[in-house]
């Protein structure tokens, strides 16, 4: 979302005049106070005043009040995906609500106010459901494999550049995997592989699309993802990784492993997919050279 600079009442009349989108603005107590744009249930004033969970369903409302309560301590680039199903809102289905659409949430704190911008993405949703179904999958691990990473990172950079979003990407190698192998034979190597792929594949948002690159490597692609949002990403998942513990399948102690994490985010319009394939690659390198069991990025 661009800043405009104009005083907060003027620039949220211009947006509710003006944008596409649906735009909801809540009080200090996550009441709606102001509704517009582009959804016909969100052109009506019977919804002002009301709470998000009068609106929306248990799940989604948390969802919402969480992210408000980030907007206000300070979380920069936040971003929601949620899904809004007529048939588990009865209120919004009344108020015009349709059919079951994807909504991909901005918030942005103004003053006391909370101003969300929804945007409709569920043909987008819609076109990837389908690339996905169309893609190979790796045997192993069952996620996609790396005929599928190119295309899905040439879209996201230009989806970023053409609308001045952030895209970053993050590789991921398990440390040690020969050593893995030796000590706990090829299926425990195997068990590692699984549990990495699962883990990261619980892990990862909707919008996120997951990879197997290499033997012991993934490429986690993350839409509308800033350098500092990637590296938190990044270091969630080392941390989560040092902690597991996965059966042996030859008996005795369980198995633990690291991996290591290389970030690179879009640099401006004249980035490429080559160009932050290659910034990753260099910082993964760099944290394995370092000892593995972290995550670096291009400030590092």
């Amino acid at each position: 979302m661009k800043k405009v600079q104009t005083p907060d009442g003027l620039f949220i009349d211009t947006l509710l005049e003006t944008i596409s989108d649906t735009v909801l603005v809540l009080d200090d107590r996550n009441c709606i106070s102001r509704t517009g744009g582009a959804a016909p249930w969100a052109q009506l004033q019977v919804l002002e005043g009301r709470t998000l969970a009068a609106i929306f369903d248990n799940e989604t409302a948390l969802k919402l009040a969480q992210f408000c309560q980030d907007l206000r301590e300070g979380v920069e680039e936040e971003v929601l995906d949620i899904v809004l199903d007529p048939q588990q809102l009865s209120f919004l289905a009344q108020l015009g609500l349709q059919y079951k659409a994807s909504y991909r949430v901005r918030g942005r704190c103004l003053g006391d106010e909370i101003l969300l911008v929804m945007q409709d993405v569920s043909l987008h949703v819609a076109a990837r459901q389908r690339f996905n179904r169309e893609q190979p999958r790796d045997p192993l691990t069952r996620v996609y494999n790396r005929k599928s990473l190119v295309p899905v990172l040439n879209q996201a950079i230009a989806q970023s550049q053409r609308y001045e979003y952030n895209c970053s990407l993050a590789l991921i190698d398990v440390d040690a995997l020969s050593r893995i192998n030796q000590q706990f034979g090829w299926e425990g190597g195997n068990s590692v592989l699984r549990t990495l792929a699962a883990c990261l594949h619980r892990s990862k948002r909707t919008s996120d699309f997951l990879v197997r690159i290499g033997e012991d490597r993934f490429a986690l692609m993350l839409p509308e993802t800033g350098y500092e949002q990637s590296m938190l990403v990044g270091g969630r998942l080392v941390e989560r990784m040092a902690a597991m513990e996965i059966d042996n399948p030859l008996g005795g102690a369980a198995i633990h492993f690291h991996i290591s994490v290389g970030i690179s985010s879009l640099q401006g319009l004249t980035d490429n997919t080559e160009q932050m394939v290659r910034r990753a690659s260099e910082r993964l390198q760099r944290a394995k050279q370092a000892g593995g069991n972290r995550v670096l990025g291009e400030e590092d």
